[in-house]
């Protein structure tokens, strides 16, 4: 291993006599060693939860799983699970960290380790494990909840750990559970809560849904589909429920007032996730207040029989639009969700918004731009992909653009010259309309005002029936819109209703492309001014959680921007852009856009321009310090300012330096002062530091003598 550090040789394990030979345990040891590498994040997230994922490598404390970032795990290719501790000056493979982090001795305790792993993994094991040595390691929170009475961990449909529920009975006190959220290492629920057993009800045509994890494993051994939602019926709103579409859901309550709550709740949230058919047994007569499914099992009860009768006996839900004690305060309580984002820190998930422009500017390519730069996504990528002024978030998910102006051919050849291939193509689904029946108004005028349309709820279907949305364009409104959505507050603040409940629905960002009014020959100068900019109602701006505009910068700048760039002025090829209407903290900044000349493209160039300026401006304050240090050596010292100022005297300067404004030369000089590449410095006859120079100058030293034409008849 690299540094050194000695890996751990379980081929020296002794003491073990259940294997005839050590080619064998070899043979175990690598077979359950590329088993732990292929969910190699589950496992460091299991077994030191503190840990965090950056950069491709999982950054830990020590073996032992306290907080910090001495050593760290590869997590790609063969080397994963190969760690390093900086500060002990030790390493291994993952075999070798799951044997540490556990308190074990791989020499001696070779089978009880490969159990320990098997047992993880879900296999049974064929001799208890040894008692662990007493190591300390990370563990579940105690303090004073005392050791944790029950664990049930959560996985996704493919197996992989998400989540850790660990119950805790303290004397006297109520029972607590407390999630460990597996990706992140933090004592929480994630944002969104996966359903309990989800590999077992995957497949499954009916589940039960019960309160608690207790109550579904018990049904779970007893050979039933049973499932649950993490946390209280506060957090039910937060569970994906997606996953029983399609299915029949008996829900099976706990015998006391807060089971029957939680069951109406859930049963609503089951409904609007597109259960098939949802039903709410009504446990027997005669049991004791709190009796749940777990106490069935318990007693011997005939549950397949039960379930069956109570079934046909309950009645079905039917779903309601609103329910107000739905959303009491209870529903808000813990800790709040965290903000997902489409582009880190600019453009969150699940939210309605606009991108606006003049026309002719290039709004439909950017807006196909991105949503081909989504579909390309893949998760957990390293190299971020930029955005709107942001990167966005690693999470491979598809993206839908309906576009009203642009046929297919004239979409495929958009698509050829902004990418050559995708890793899936069916991430990316471009609609255009006039090849699939023409204009599709969402809102429409009715007798008492903008309604919502057939095609609306049409294309509303059509997006939930893709479990992976995270991004939907419209292009443009106007052709959406049957009513008057740029006149009528009421028709715009429907449009964006509709825009809102998609959004929310699906968890997807919702975009529309909207164009500038005209406001004759006055240029926009700004942010604020690109707003007001923006054709229609306040409504639409409004309406909106989330507002980018695009405005054209004049000529003259313009020509100035493509000069630094070294690229031919073109008219209409720089833009400026900005988020102009954000109900949240974002990232506001203007940026520099400059049209891409074989494809059209707007192209972010903020960050070159920033670059060329800074070397620019590096430059420039190398030649004034070689300024400074000439006009000193030669007994004609400048000051800061004033008569001997370096403004005053700016004639003296070489090259551009003699065009700084006053404002721009004080920068500059407190700039190299503040680096310490020039000094200020007392003359011969002189009590204060005013002079400037270099470090190791003449007057720097002390040594330095007024020369005639120094302009300074004070120190002459």
């Amino acid at each position: 291993m690299n540094n050194g550090a000695p890996y751990l040789d379980f081929n020296d394990a002794g003491g073990q006599q259940e294997f005839s030979s050590v080619a064998e345990q070899h043979h175990e040891k690598e077979e359950i060693k590329a088993r732990l590498q292929s969910q190699i994040e589950s496992v460091l997230y299991h077994l030191l939860p503190a840990g965090k994922v950056r950069h491709g490598q999982f950054f830990i404390g020590d073996v032992e799983g306290n907080p910090g970032e001495s050593m760290k795990v590869e997590l790609t290719g063969e080397k994963a699970g190969v760690w390093y501790d900086h500060a002990a000056g030790s390493g291994g493979d993952i075999l070798d960290l799951w044997a540490r982090s556990r308190g074990m001795d791989t020499r001696t305790q070779f089978r009880d380790v490969m159990d320990d792993v098997r047992d993880w993994l879900g296999e049974s094991v064929r001799l208890p494990p040894a008692p662990m040595q007493s190591t300390p390691r990370r563990e579940p929170p105690m303090d004073e909840l005392g050791p944790h009475t029950g664990k049930w961990d959560y996985f996704d449909t493919n197996g992989q750990l998400l989540v850790c529920v660990y119950r805790y009975d303290p004397p006297g006190r109520r029972k607590e559970f407390r999630p460990l959220d597996v990706r992140t290492g933090k004592w929480q629920s994630p944002a969104v809560t996966p359903l309990y057993n989800l590999p077992g009800i995957m497949q499954a045509a009916e589940v039960v849904l019960v309160e608690g994890e207790k109550s579904a494993q018990a049904l779970i051994d007893a050979g039933i589909p049973a499932t649950t939602s993490l946390g209280s019926k506060g957090q039910i709103n937060r569970a994906d429920w997606s996953i029983l579409q399609g299915k029949r859901v008996i829900i099976w309550p706990d015998r006391d007032k807060a089971g029957w709550e939680y069951a109406q709740l859930a049963s609503q949230a089951v409904k609007g996730a597109g259960a098939h058919e949802v039903s709410i047994l009504t446990p027997p007569e005669g049991k004791p207040e709190k009796w749940d499914a777990a106490d069935a099992v318990a007693e011997g009860m005939d549950v397949r029989a039960f379930l069956q009768n109570a079934a046909q006996q309950a009645p079905q839900v039917k779903q309601r639009r609103l329910r107000l004690k739905d959303w009491t305060f209870a529903r808000f309580q813990g800790p709040a969700p965290e903000r997902q984002w489409l582009i880190d820190g600019v453009l969150p998930m699940k939210v309605p918004g606009m991108v606006a422009a003049i026309g002719g500017a290039g709004k439909s390519m950017l807006l196909l731009d991105l949503c081909i730069k989504v579909a390309q996504i893949q998760t957990g990528t390293p190299i971020p992909t930029d955005a709107l002024g942001g990167p966005l978030i690693p999470v491979a998910g598809t993206a839908v653009m309906l576009t009203a102006e642009d046929d297919q051919d004239e979409i495929h050849r958009r698509l050829n010259h902004l990418v050559a291939d995708l890793p899936d193509p069916d991430r990316l689904i471009v609609l255009p309309l006039p090849n699939a029946g023409g204009a599709m108004p969402l809102v429409a005028m009715g007798r008492e005002g903008p309604v919502l349309t057939e095609a609306y709820e049409e294309i509303r279907q059509e997006l939930l029936a893709i479990p992976d949305l995270r991004l939907v364009v419209i292009d443009p409104l106007q052709s959406f819109a049957g009513g008057d959505v740029n006149s009528d507050p009421a028709a715009g603040a429907m449009f964006f209703a509709g825009l809102g409940r998609i959004a929310a629905e699906t968890g997807a960002t919702t975009l529309v492309a909207h164009h500038f009014k005209k406001v004759g020959n006055r240029p926009i100068h700004s942010a604020s001014e690109a707003r007001e900019a923006i054709r229609g109602t306040t409504a639409l701006v409004d309406g909106g959680r989330w507002s980018y505009a695009f405005w054209e910068v004049d000529a003259e700048e313009s020509k100035k921007i493509c000069k630094k760039l070294n690229r031919r002025y073109e008219r209409d090829c720089v833009f400026k852009g900005a988020v102009v209407k954000s109900n949240w903290p974002t990232d506001k900044a203007v940026r520099i856009y400059v049209r891409e000349p074989s494809t059209g493209l707007l192209v972010d160039r903020s960050f070159d321009l920033n670059m060329l300026q800074k070397n620019t401006d590096d430059d420039h304050l190398k030649q004034l310090a070689t300024a400074i240090a000439f006009a000193a050596s030669n007994g004609q010292p400048f000051t800061k300012s004033g008569g001997s100022g370096l403004y005053d005297r700016r004639a003296e300067l070489p090259g551009e330096l003699k065009q700084f404004s006053k404002h721009k030369m004080a920068e500059a000089i407190d700039a190299l002062l503040d680096s310490g590449k020039v000094v200020q410095c007392m003359g011969p006859s002189s009590h204060i530091k005013k002079w400037l120079d270099i470090p190791g100058g003449e007057f720097a030293l002390g040594v330095g003598q007024f020369q005639l034409g120094s302009g300074s008849s004070e120190e002459a």
